[in-house]
Parts: structure tokens; sequence; C-alpha cells
């Protein structure tokens, strides 16, 4: 949650970031609730680009989950749930177009490697301390980042 993907940043493509917290799905065995924090082992991300704007989808395993032991990055993803990762590329692509949009595109077909997801959680992180003012200068005045961001307790101080 104290991630922000900066509107203000263009990626490679020229996509801006998306204005909220990176995504994070994480591809267990068991359904956890949406919004719990479950610890977990980042093994890639993906680039969606959906509806022009850079939304990284960080892509994990629970700790807790059965197959943690065997899976510590996308190849052991592919290796112990094959076709696992095309059905979840084909999913981000497809999700919305059941509300009548189009195809979302990704910046590449193949994930990340582990250690390029933690660069992004990294640097997403760094752009939210700015935007808090934990880091000199505050991004609080653009447009758009008043609210959601700057009312919650860790931006307002509570880490």
């Amino acid at each position: 949650p104290q991630t922000w993907e900066d509107p203000s940043l263009k990626s490679a493509q020229g996509n801006a970031g998306d204005n909220d917290p990176i995504d994070v799905m994480e591809i267990g065995s068991s359904q956890l609730q949406i919004g719990s924090v479950q610890p977990c082992r980042v093994l890639g991300s993906l680039e969606l680009i959906d509806e022009g704007e850079t939304d990284h989808k960080i892509i994990c395993i629970s700790l807790a989950d059965k197959d943690a032991s065997r899976i510590h990055s996308m190849d052991d993803l592919e290796r112990v749930k094959p076709g696992h990762t095309a059905r979840l590329i084909d999913w981000l692509k497809r999700y919305k177009t059941t509300d009548g949009k189009p195809e979302n595109a990704l910046a590449q077909e193949t994930p990340t490697t582990q250690s390029e997801a933690l660069a992004i959680i990294s640097e997403t992180h760094e752009r939210w301390r700015k935007l808090c003012g934990k880091e000199g200068n505050s991004y609080g005045t653009l447009p758009g980042t008043e609210g959601f961001f700057l009312s919650t307790p860790a931006c307002k101080g509570v880490e």
C-alpha cells in the first residue's frame, strides 16, 4: 500500500503511471481475502497498459501456500503450475472486456524477474515517500494526489 505510480513519469512506451498504489496478484492455491496483508514471496511482475496508463502487477505467492516451498521464481511457477503464466497474461488482457472495454495491452508478454519486480516495488515506494513529504519535496500539490493518498495514516506520519 505504500507505493505510488506517479502520473508525471512516463514509461519507455510513453505511458504515465496510473496514480494508484501498485497491484499485487497472489497466485497460490487458496483464495485470500481481497485487501488482506499476507507475507508473500515476490516472483516477478507484468506491466499492464490500462487505458493508456502504466499499471504494474506484482506476482507473488503467499508463504503459507502449499506450493510456496517449490515456487521461488516465475520459472518455478511454470514448472509447478504449467500454463499458469499464460492464463494470467490472458486474464489481464481481457478482464475489462466484460464491461465493454477494449482488451488491455502489456508492455511485454514476458514477466520480469524477481529482482526487477523488487526494483519496481522499491521505486514506487520511494515515489510514495516523496508524495507524502517524507523525502523533502512533496508531490502533494500535484492535481489528483489529494484525498486518498495524503489522508492515509501512513502518509500522515503513522507508519
